[in-house]
């Protein structure tokens, strides 16, 4: 059997016993030993470490994040270092793909996803980092806080040597809680003003100061540091478009648009494939009503890969506003339907395809867009909605389901079963109708559709009785005065999102 490349993993703690054992138990079963340097705890957490079997060593807290980190690595006895902290986890790997990236002789380290869990743990940022590589007696962290292994990784390799790997780390030290509890704010920005002192001219030190004001929530006071450490940079730093991403990020929130759109044009003349400074751009153009340029960016920032700033449905959403609002209707009703496709229970897009089909502006048929989902999702989609007492848009997906099922055969779904319920939901509906003809007509076509499809699970749909032919006609006529009569509830384009992903119509706030 052929013997696995040793891994250490290192990490330092203090009073870490809530998150401990989760963060060992992600990289068990990757690494050979592990170092943990502890610093002062007085809960439970150096008893957790050594049952878990662990290597202990005590160290006197200096203030530099670097030291403590650095004494780790010198007791690691591995051929490869994994760096973590407590409150990270390491998301699932198997062991075989783990190791590849053990065996590439060309390499010294490598990139990893950080995924920063913020405030109530809803919202995310994403980062860069290294924290798997070679364990050499050069290869040491600088920096009293927000450390860095890269730099001299890189400085010894001339440049070369760090490849990105598709791991990720979980990280959940940035959630509110956990910030107050341990009063990271002040342990933090007491180092970082400790460190401004002995080298003022430190542009890190800024980007990590503002981060600090970022990750508790005080952007307007954290980008005038982001734009300090700007003018002390010369742009061939690591973390240089860290810091043009993140100075764009604190204009968004703070919704100064012409200072987000001028220095969006800046940066993208230096980064000019970087995607999240796309999407910024396109989110200043849309609240500038610069809808055409709006649509360019938004579209031209859409990456397979996602992005750190929005979730993939809710970017296709808003480059569909973008679209609207510019009077491009059909290429609008294309991003709405793919955002439709990508996350079903986001249903605002659904909504603005109905209003484009009521008012004419496309010629969409139920062929196309009973495809917007499965026909089990469709099921639980119109039922939840009911219970939201979202009526009308509730009859519209029944509505598309009863038209899946009458148009394939093969769905084991019995359509009568559909029918009944239909008829259930129109009573819903009467309330909300204020048209008594079009109500009547509903009923009327329900009935018939019932009808019919009780014939059609008896056999009698021929060429003489086409049966499921008429289901269509009737299911698409009603499709279209549920639309004008009992018009489905629908938002006004703008810069605004969709919550999460549980049932969403109406989009909130960015």
């Amino acid at each position: 059997m052929k013997q696995r490349i040793k891994v250490s993993l290192c990490l330092i703690t203090k009073d870490e016993e809530h998150c401990l054992a989760a963060c060992l138990a992600s990289v068990k079963h990757l690494v050979g030993e592990i170092i943990v340097v502890d610093t002062g705890s007085a809960d439970n957490t150096v008893q957790l470490a050594q049952l878990a079997g662990a290597r202990v060593f005590h160290f006197i807290w200096t203030g530099n994040f670097s030291q403590a980190r650095n004494f780790g690595l010198e007791q690691a006895r591995g051929d490869w270092i994994l760096v973590l902290d407590a409150d990270e986890v390491l998301c699932p790997v198997e062991v075989e793909d783990f190791d590849q990236y053990l065996e590439n002789k060309t390499v010294e380290g490598y990139y990893l996803q950080l995924n920063n869990y913020i405030g109530d743990g809803k919202q995310m940022t994403c980062d860069r980092v290294v924290r798997l590589f070679r364990n050499k007696p050069e290869y040491r962290f600088v920096g009293a806080i927000h450390e860095q292994v890269a730099t001299s990784i890189i400085k010894i390799n001339q440049g070369q040597g760090l490849v990105p790997a598709p791991l990720v780390i979980d990280h959940y030290g940035y959630l509110a809680a956990v910030i107050s509890k341990k009063n990271k704010f002040w342990r933090n920005t007491t180092i970082i003003a400790k460190e401004l002192r002995n080298t003022p001219q430190d542009p890190f030190l800024f980007f990590a100061l503002a981060l600090e004001y970022y990750q508790k929530g005080q952007i307007d006071q954290g980008l005038p540091y982001l734009e300090r450490a700007l003018t002390l940079m010369t742009g061939c730093e690591g973390y240089f478009e860290d810091v043009l991403l993140n100075t764009a990020i604190g204009l968004w929130h703070l919704k100064r648009w012409q200072a987000l759109l001028d220095f969006a044009q800046k940066s993208l003349l230096m980064v000019p494939q970087h995607k999240d400074l796309l999407l910024l751009r396109g989110f200043a153009n849309l609240a500038l009503q610069r809808y055409p340029a709006a649509a360019n960016d938004l579209e031209n920032s859409i990456a397979d890969d996602g992005s750190s700033l929005l979730p993939h449905d809710k970017i296709l959403s808003l480059t569909g506003d973008a679209y609207n609002l510019s009077g491009e209707y059909e290429k609008a009703a294309t991003l709405y339907f793919l955002a439709l496709q990508r996350n079903n229970c986001f249903l605002y897009p659904l909504t603005q395809i109905l209003d484009f089909i009521q008012k004419k502006y496309i010629n969409w048929d139920c062929n196309r867009l009973y495809t917007f989902c499965s026909l089990e999702k469709k099921d639980s989609l119109w039922r939840e909605l009911l219970e939201h007492h979202e009526v009308p848009l509730a009859m519209v997906i029944l509505l598309l389901e009863i038209y899946q099922v009458s148009s394939t055969a093969e769905t084991g779904m019995p359509l009568t079963r559909l029918t009944e319920k239909l008829l259930t939901v129109v009573k819903q509906l009467v309330p909300l109708c204020g048209n008594t003809s079009a109500i009547e007509y509903i009923f009327i076509a329900t009935r018939e559709i019932d009808t019919c499809a009780f014939f059609i699970e008896q056999g009698y749909d021929c060429s003489y009785f086409m049966a499921r032919e008429r289901v269509r006609i009737l299911l698409a006529d009603l499709l279209l005065l549920t639309m004008k009569s009992c018009s489905p509830r629908l938002a006004t384009p703008s810069l605004t999102t969709g919550g999460d992903q549980s049932f969403s119509l109406r989009k909130e706030q960015l």
